[in-house]
């Protein structure tokens, strides 16, 4: 990398100044092997050709850890192939190897610069203590860098807190060169703080007036952080200055500062501002304040138009619900108070709910006792008046509440069972919401209201009937919430209508298209699946029998039974598991009828895996089974967790391509970092259409998220095992795509989608409890979980958390708030075909 492919102007530490290009070893893995030919061609002391060293990457890359880490310590200490000592580099760092720091530092000193630039960056790996040491051997190669290896080196530098560097990194910030710099997988790397932390506050505040906008706004961004009153004074100077992206970082400041001699500059600024620049500000305080400052920027709204007052407030209460942040309940229940308008009081009450907060139940019991007809009108309101969202995501709050706060349920029914009761009877059918709440809460009246509509006493539709009757449509909800309240008394409910279905009709899919029988069809389709999600909630055991005989029943609807096999997950003991381990081999026969009940069963596998059961599925992942039995049956095995006696049996199918897929598939959802990473890495050298395939197949495993997946830890292992791939080489480029996959199936974690499904309110508070918890595992996973579900909100309230949380959380913050940039090609999302299940 010349210097000439920078420009000089003055740099930003956000939009930066120069070209789009990138600092490091992410610009290798970028360019793959067109570096590498270009690496070979260089001189006369590489000894490996782009294809020898394709191969001894591809050799390390499969060792276990304990034999790969001395290979790379051989090439970090060799310096005639420097490809292979950049990567041996970057391989040590990841592990932090403590002697692979000390090859690292003599790296420093090579004679290339690209191998310096390398080395600075790994040592950003260990950071400080650790990498204490290398501050030597950094200075002195600071004195003699270009501009290819000094952004990297000033930037070690700074994150080893060495204050005697700080003018000359400050001088590279100056030139734009800071705020490019990347981590060794490509993650961007500046952080604000770090190069402020090289030296006392009192210093930075000294540059508040220098001519150097990017200083400006790096002074303007330390100094808010603080929340110290002290720095008032210099933030109102930095609001008002002419560069909008300095104002909005000082406003951060003065909104975290609160005070009135703070809050004043603050609203003048923010109406004043035209309306991107006002976006900016708004954007800072979400993302620098939080709740705080956006409910705080509501006093700036303008009232001089309403159609303007409607758009900022509602810009508003939109950035509150992207953000979730679970220090804005007390601000909310004050503006609550105020009485705003009817739809502004709903909305500040949602984001009260949203955050866990059972004080949002008052106002949305309210709300749910409102007629959107009568409440609002056309003139004013016309959108509101088109549907009953408000009161549909109200129900859906509320039940969430009841389920996260069960010490609370008498309360929240005290001022929410009227609203619910009024809202689910005084419309022909009854939201699934207002269920939702009813059982969840335990409403006595409520239940009443589920057995009656679970088994409605109008006869069932005639053959040859058209029309279908609400009352029968009404049930398959009325049925699973029923089963959520465990009512002993409500079994028999279930278990009739899960056998509803007189002997003689066929509800097959393919007999429903005979005509005559879809509205009777339908309807005992229904059933089936009502009664069945019943029991999955209930989850008792003695449901086995009957779902199992309904599943093999071959003139049931095969929805249905589809929904009876995932209600097994719930029911089923281990060992029924096991039993249903062997029904998956006992239904091989080829015909369509077996087929469907074996892929039936592994569905209960997937959504329920034993590992003592579902490691007798390894059989199934060979080239004479169908490719979805396949697929599935490694699903099975990945999401059970990958026992090492039944890693050793998939890693043998690796060199297999018509068995490769569904082994790393099982080895990268179940398996451990090292297992995952290695499975990854079988792909070097082989066609681009295989991993395609891979990616394809993992992006169909994740759609329905259960309570379960992140108390037992699979979630965890999940992310982890997609984050170690970041740092794998197939064929010169990282691996992003597990991360990229999984991240976004993460954002489908909403509302509730079946049975045990748990909705991103409920997940994001048991984070929460998780991460301010005694338990450092439970810590670690739940702010892992947090960065990957990008809960910007929560980070932003824990990282101000004493050690260890505060650190964790900073780090989370600040990795969402700087994603890698790549342009790895993922597959398209994939909907759930049931709205829970792996996609199909």
């Amino acid at each position: 990398m010349q210097g000439n492919d920078f420009d000089v102007e003055e740099g930003n530490f956000k939009k930066g100044a120069f070209k789009p290009i990138a600092i490091g070893l992410g610009a290798l893995a970028v360019l793959g092997g067109a570096v590498f030919a270009v690496l070979a061609a260089k001189g006369q002391s590489e000894k490996l050709g782009v294809k020898e060293i394709a191969a001894e990457r591809k050799h390390i890359y499969v060792l276990a850890k304990q034999e790969a880490i001395p290979k790379w310590r051989a090439w970090a200490a060799r310096n005639d192939v420097p490809a292979l000592q950049q990567e041996a580099f970057a391989e040590l760092a990841w592990a932090h190897d403590p002697t692979g720091l000390e090859l690292i530092i003599k790296g420093l000193a090579s004679d290339d610069h690209r191998v310096r630039g390398t080395a600075a960056q790994a040592i950003l790996e260990y950071g400080s203590p650790a990498a204490d040491s290398a501050k030597p051997a950094l200075l002195k190669a600071l004195q003699e860098a270009d501009s290819s290896d000094k952004p990297q080196i000033s930037w070690a530098l700074a994150t080893l807190h060495e204050a005697s560097a700080f003018e000359a990194v400050l001088a590279e910030y100056r030139l734009g060169h800071l705020s490019k710099v990347q981590r060794l997988d490509g993650v961007p790397a500046f952080d604000p703080e770090l190069l402020a932390s090289m030296v006392p506050l009192e210093k930075l505040a000294s540059y508040a007036a220098d001519e150097s906008e990017s200083v400006r706004q790096l002074i303007a961004t330390v100094l808010s952080r603080t929340g110290d009153a002290k720095w008032t004074s210099v933030l109102i100077k930095l609001v008002k200055d002419p560069s909008i992206e300095v104002a909005r970082e000082a406003a951060v400041g003065l909104g975290r500062i609160g005070s009135e001699d703070a809050v004043g500059p603050l609203l003048d600024a923010l109406s004043r501002a035209d309306k991107p620049s006002r976006g900016k500000f708004l954007e800072a305080l979400r993302d620098g304040v939080g709740a705080k400052g956006l409910i705080l920027a509501i006093k700036s709204v303008s009232h001089d138009n309403p159609e303007r007052e409607k758009a900022q407030t509602r810009q508003l209460f939109d950035m509150m619900k992207e953000l979730s942040d679970p220090r804005g309940g007390d601000m909310l229940v004050q503006y609550i108070a105020t009485n705003p308008k009817p739809h502004w009081k709903t909305e500040a009450a949602l984001r009260l709910a949203e955050i866990g907060d059972a004080r949002a139940a008052t106002t949305l019991g309210w709300r749910l006792k409102q007629d959107p007809l009568k409440l609002y009108n056309k003139v004013d309101d016309p959108e509101l008046v088109r549907d009953d969202n408000e009161r549909v995501v109200a129900a859906r709050m509320l039940a969430d509440l009841a389920v996260l706060h069960p010490d609370k349920r008498n309360d929240i029914l005290s001022v929410a069972e009227d609203g619910a009761i009024f809202w689910t009877t005084d419309l022909p059918q009854p939201h699934a919401n207002g269920m939702r709440f009813l059982a969840a809460a335990g409403s006595a009246r409520g239940l009443t209201l589920l057995r009656k509509w679970g088994d409605p006493r109008d006869p069932l539709p005639k053959e040859g009937q058209q029309d279908f009757p609400p009352t029968w449509a009404t049930a398959q909800s009325a049925l699973r919430y029923l089963g959520m309240t465990k009512d002993p008394s409500s079994w028999g409910i279930l278990e009739r209508q899960l056998n509803r279905k007189p002997p003689k009709i066929d509800t097959t899919m393919d007999a429903l298209m005979q005509g005559g029988l879809a509205v009777l069809g339908m309807t005992l389709r229904g059933l089936g699946v009502g009664a069945s999600d019943g029991f999955a909630e209930w989850g008792d055991a003695r449901a086995y029998s009957l779902l199992t005989k309904y599943i093999e029943n071959s003139e049931n609807n095969e929805q249905s039974r589809l929904e009876a096999c995932f209600a097994l997950s719930w029911v089923a003991t281990d060992d029924q598991l096991g039993e249903v381990v062997k029904k998956v081999h006992d239904f091989n026969k080829p015909d369509p009828k077996s087929s469907l009940i074996r892929a039936c069963y592994l569905e209960t596998l997937v959504h329920r895996p034993v590992p003592a059961a579902t490691r007798g599925l390894v059989p199934l992942l060979n080239p004479d089974m169908s490719m979805e039995v396949r697929h599935q049956a490694a699903r099975a095995i990945g999401f059970g967790g990958v026992a090492p006696e039944v890693a050793k049996q998939l890693e043998a199918k690796l060199g297999d391509p018509n068995t490769r897929s569904d082994a790393v598939l099982a080895l990268l959802i179940g398996g451990d970092t090292e297992t995952a990473t290695h499975a990854v890495a079988s792909y070097n050298d082989v066609n681009a259409e295989a991993l395609e395939e891979i990616k394809d197949i993992y992006n169909r495993s994740f759609g329905y998220w259960s309570d379960k997946n992140y108390e037992k830890g699979d979630l965890a292992r999940w992310i982890r095992n997609a984050e170690a791939c970041a740092h794998v080489k197939v064929n010169g480029a990282l691996q992003d795509w597990p991360k990229l996959i999984l991240s976004r199936a993460l954002q489908g974690v909403e509302a509730d989608n079946g049975p045990h499904s748990v909705t991103r309110v409920n997940l994001r508070v048991r984070l929460i409890r998780d991460a301010r918890g005694s338990d450092p595992v439970k810590r670690e996973d739940a702010i892992l979980v947090l960065k990957f579900m990008k809960e910007k909100g929560v980070l932003l309230a824990l990282r101000g958390e004493p050690a260890p949380l505060g650190d964790l959380a900073r780090q989370a913050f600040f990795e969402v708030m700087n994603p890698k940039a790549t342009d790895e090609r993922i597959p398209e999302a994939v909907k759930a075909a049931n709205e829970k299940g792996t996609a199909r």
